[in-house]
């Protein structure tokens, strides 16, 4: 019963990262679905990579691991823009000190991803890499937090969530390499 239920999740997972439009099932898609797997939630893995094209191609864990930390400093920096440019409407209100609130948390995560956590993975300092990015995850629940404080539903929920997620993707991806 668990082979015929592993071999189902084998299935399902490989048709997934099809799904999400990974070229073909060679060698380099089954690193991708091997690699997620060892993940706690490997269709969210093969989500997340599949932001970054150039994933599929990925010959190694550490592209892969290298392609989700550039997905998570992408995902910090639109974060970024997309707070600031909807607290310049709403400043001087609960709102806009909510917005303020989140864009601090994600400038701060956005520093962190690429001014530490980019140059300590690319240097090998997988541990030092992994846990800033796993603390920037908590970014997006600060924003939420900010909102829940005033009583108000949070304009950016989704993009707080992808935070989190790509985020956790990313740090779980990068510790597959510390003993390496």
């Amino acid at each position: 019963m668990a082979n015929t239920t592993r071999s189902i999740a084998i299935v399902l997972i490989v048709l997934a990262a099809l799904s999400f439009g990974f070229p073909a099932i060679d060698a380099d898609a089954t690193l991708l679905v091997k690699t997620c797997k060892k993940t706690t939630n490997a269709l969210l893995c093969l989500a997340v990579l599949n932001v970054d094209p150039k994933s599929a191609y990925a010959t190694t864990e550490h592209d892969l691991a290298s392609a989700a930390l550039q997905v998570a400093i992408n995902t910090a920096d639109h974060n970024v823009e997309v707070i600031h440019n909807l607290a310049k409407d709403v400043q001087g209100t609960p709102e806009g000190g909510a917005l303020n609130i989140c864009l601090g948390a994600y400038v701060d995560a956005a520093n962190d991803l690429e001014i530490d956590a980019r140059p300590g993975f690319d240097g090998g300092n997988y541990v030092g890499a992994r846990n800033l990015v796993l603390g920037t995850k908590g970014a997006g629940g600060r924003c939420e937090d900010a909102f829940k404080g005033i009583n108000k539903k949070s304009p950016v929920t989704n993009i707080d969530q992808q935070m989190t997620e790509r985020c956790g993707v990313a740090g779980e991806l990068i510790g597959l390499l510390i003993h390496k």
